[in-house]
């Protein structure tokens, strides 16, 4: 599985400057990033908002995903970082609704890599409930707490917000990032995986910097 793991990504980073977002962007303003308008809302107080719009059933956010992974872990102190998944097609309903089960059990960090794994390599089938039950149990979560989350009200409640979400922040498609409600960029904006990164770091510290001002 290892093996196949690294070759995967080594052809999809070899191919990450052709990249377009999973619904498609074709940048014509010759930045890497866009500013949104309206600005939408942060409620993250006195610290700066990052927020990755992804699904698990994206290649793409796939082959970023380790990247983000490692830049919200080593992140800087004055920012928060969130993953917030978004419905583009049906089939991507099932994602979301496991992110918002693992996020109420404390388990999105532990087992990110095992839900895109499962989804874009071993290519399980999660729409069928019993293979995701049964996928839940194997990597260590109690059964019948696991699905009493992912059939919960509030589980339910977060899933309406998404496809709302997705239009409020005009998002071109994923994955896609956005810093502190202003600032959106993409792999088609920033033309590679790392480019994106770079341009998250930048964004940081425009975002930064306003904030300073307004003090």
């Amino acid at each position: 599985m290892k093996s196949w793991r690294a070759r995967f990504f080594a052809l999809l980073f070899a191919a990450a400057g052709l990249l377009s977002a999973c619904a498609g962007l074709d940048s014509t303003t010759g930045t890497d990033y866009l500013r949104l308008d309206p600005a939408q809302p942060v409620a993250t107080g006195e610290k700066i908002e990052v927020i990755e719009f992804f699904s698990y059933s994206c290649p793409h956010c796939f082959a970023l995903y380790p990247r983000v992974k490692a830049w919200a872990q080593g992140k800087p102190a004055d920012v928060t970082f969130r993953y917030q998944p978004v419905i583009f097609r049906d089939s991507w309903e099932v994602p979301a609704r496991l992110h918002f089960t693992l996020l109420a059990l404390g388990e999105v960090e532990r087992l990110g890599d095992a839900v895109f794994d499962a989804i874009q390599l071993e290519q399980l089938d999660f729409g069928n409930e019993p293979v995701l039950f049964d996928w839940a149990a194997r990597q260590g979560l109690d059964r019948q707490r696991f699905i009493a989350a992912y059939r919960s009200p509030e589980v339910a409640r977060q899933l309406a917000q998404v496809r709302p979400m997705a239009q409020s922040y005009q998002l071109p498609g994923v994955p896609a990032l956005v810093v502190d409600g202003k600032y959106l960029t993409t792999n088609s904006l920033s033309g590679s995986a790392q480019g994106t990164i770079d341009a998250l770091d930048r964004l940081v510290k425009v975002a930064r910097e306003e904030r300073a001002k307004r003090r």
